[in-house]
């Protein structure tokens, strides 16, 4: 006779967050489209896992020669060192080298005439990592709350942090400055000393949004728009929703805008 043997229960399976995506890109008013974007692996989910999505945007520079020239460079140079990017090495020193290389081949290209912003995401290990030079965005929403996670590269906040260097916490001069928006660092400069990269992973969760746009959208829309617009269910509505908003606002002179939305979810 059989003895029966007591059930145990399999030990549950690892539960890994899923990525989706969608883009958002139109011209504005200007006459061409100068801005750059690519996901890689958004659409391979074992690829996803073991490699990690990128993510990046770049805004060519419009008042500077061949904008398109230049984002288009920085976007080949940044999906190029994704594709042998070591995960298990020290991502965000690989990605600040990212971007000093992309520097470097458009400032050989195109001599100190032409730039961009650049903003590189790596989501892997339900981590976010992240390098960024310029003003473009990158935000998240968690819950209900909008954090911006990269610095601008802009006279704005090299005004603001030299008030509080000289101990005052007055931001009068930087938001009265007429040169404010002018940017202090881009790619394709001749020399790129400061790189905004992120020194430790962002633990990512459940319902998390992340958003990387050029100023076309993160410098149009309001905090409380891109939450509503982040609120929608699924990335594609989110996109929908920031374009409706961005039109509008009506703005004479609107940019090129471009954004990528991630939502995390298991």
């Amino acid at each position: 006779m059989n003895t029966p043997r007591a059930y145990t229960p399999s030990a549950p399976l690892p539960h890994f967050l899923s990525y989706h995506g969608a883009q958002l890109q139109q011209t504005g008013t200007r006459p061409r489209q100068e801005d750059s974007f690519a996901f890689a692996n958004i659409s391979d989910v074992t690829l996803m896992r073991c490699r990690g999505l990128l993510a990046v945007v770049a805004d060519g520079m419009g008042g500077m020669k061949d904008g398109k020239v230049a984002s288009e460079a920085a976007i080949a140079r940044i999906k190029t060192d994704f594709e042998s990017l070591d995960v298990t090495a020290d991502i965000p020193a690989q990605l600040r080298d990212t971007m000093i290389r992309a520097n470097d081949e458009i400032f050989a290209e195109l001599g100190a005439q032409g730039g961009s912003t650049g903003i590189v995401c790596v989501f892997y290990n339900e981590s976010l990592y992240y390098a960024s030079v310029g003003d473009s965005f990158l935000v998240l929403k968690r819950g209900n709350n909008i954090y911006h996670l990269n610095r601008k590269q802009n006279m704005f906040t090299r005004l603001c942090l030299q008030q509080i260097r000289d101990g005052s916490l007055d931001r009068f001069p930087a938001e009265n400055n007429p040169e404010k928006a002018a940017l202090t660092g881009y790619l394709g400069m001749r020399e790129l000393r400061d790189v905004d990269c992120v020194l430790r992973p962002i633990p990512l969760m459940d319902g998390d949004v992340v958003l990387i746009c050029s100023d076309g959208v993160g410098g149009v829309l309001s905090e409380d728009q891109l939450r509503e617009c982040l609120s929608a269910p699924v990335p594609e509505e989110m996109c929908r929703r920031m374009h409706e908003m961005v039109i509008a606002a009506g703005r004479r002179y609107q940019d090129n805008y471009t954004a990528l939305v991630v939502r995390c979810e298991y």
